[in-house]
């Protein structure tokens, strides 16, 4: 039985007995964060970790909207932002200009569809609208049966089928779901399943919700592959989204002033001895970026533009 090991591209194998060593993947780049509370700012945080343990974040108001919440990066370089209604904007990520349409539910998170021709708007309360890019325009509602009835996020994986989370503030039930007749089939409850993202750099599943983290198979959802409690340091991000490079984002949840970064690359398991999490203030100048609560849009591309880098 082996443990993998990953650093970018190169895989390392090391046996159980002698466990990888963290050596920490660095990374260097943009994210993009909307305010939830107060004024919904849409923040461009160029952010410097450094594998080791250290991690500065500085912002800049790259536009203000209505209303904000999720926010994420789409093919092209434009962001999705939903949050606290019916409206989702499409903001140039450069000019900080924006279109609105209307999802036609209430919705608080953004799922990308793999075919990137469109993006999914759920939350705890509605069902989940598909809504078309290029052109970008209103959303289609649809009803959800089964075991559960709401979606907040979805998690298209290459061979398991779509995964959904309902949960928003709290707990939630995580399953599978038939996107042809909508149908949910729930496979935990009550579980930190605020959201669920898929993670090609593990090929894993991600759930997090209130500071704890799950990581799962696919393939085979029933035991944990690893999993992570962080409010003992205080953090209580609802959502932790993956840029396929060993890290996982997120902010403080309530308010908060912080930057969440999770680096598993040395494993691959959330959960490894050897995994690093490192939150810091966001600052605008000398100010503190408060009002997060929730998704840190990430460019998940291959990050060819320079997103990150390697030390």
């Amino acid at each position: 039985m082996k443990a993998q090991c990953l650093f970018a591209s190169v895989v390392i194998l090391c046996a159980v007995t002698s466990p990888c060593v963290h050596a920490g993947s660095a990374a260097k780049g943009t994210v993009y964060i909307g305010a939830a509370f107060g004024t919904h700012y849409v923040h461009k945080v160029e952010f410097d970790y450094d594998g080791i343990g250290s991690m500065t974040a500085s912002a800049t108001i790259l536009t203000t909207l209505p209303t904000a919440a999720d926010a994420l990066v789409v093919p092209g370089g434009d962001l999705i932002v939903a949050g606290q209604g019916p409206n989702v904007y499409k903001v140039n990520s450069a000019t900080g200009t924006y279109a609105t349409i209307s999802a036609g539910n209430n919705g608080n998170a953004v799922s990308l569809d793999p075919g990137g021709a469109s993006v999914w708007i759920g939350w705890t309360d509605t069902s989940p609208s598909q809504v078309p890019l290029n052109p970008f325009a209103n959303g289609t509602a649809h009803s959800v049966s089964g075991d559960d009835s709401t979606v907040t996020s979805l998690a298209f994986t290459p061979g398991n089928g779509v995964y959904y989370a309902n949960g928003g503030t709290s707990s939630g039930n995580f399953g599978t779901i038939n996107l042809t007749t909508f149908t949910t089939a729930r496979l935990k409850a009550a579980t930190f399943a605020d959201n669920v993202h898929y993670d090609r750099f593990s090929r894993s599943l991600i759930l997090a919700g209130t500071g704890h983290a799950i990581q799962l198979d696919p393939a085979n959802t029933a035991t944990p592959l690893s999993t992570r409690d962080d409010t003992a340091a205080g953090e209580n991000y609802l959502m932790l989204r993956p840029d396929g490079r060993g890290h996982l984002f997120g902010t403080r949840y309530g308010g908060g002033d912080r930057l969440v970064l999770v680096d598993y690359s040395a494993t691959g398991l959330i959960g490894d001895a050897s995994t690093i999490i490192v939150s810091t203030v966001i600052v605008n100048g000398a100010v503190p970026v408060n009002g997060l609560s929730g998704g840190v849009a990430v460019d998940t591309s291959i990050l060819a533009d320079g997103f990150e880098v390697r030390r």
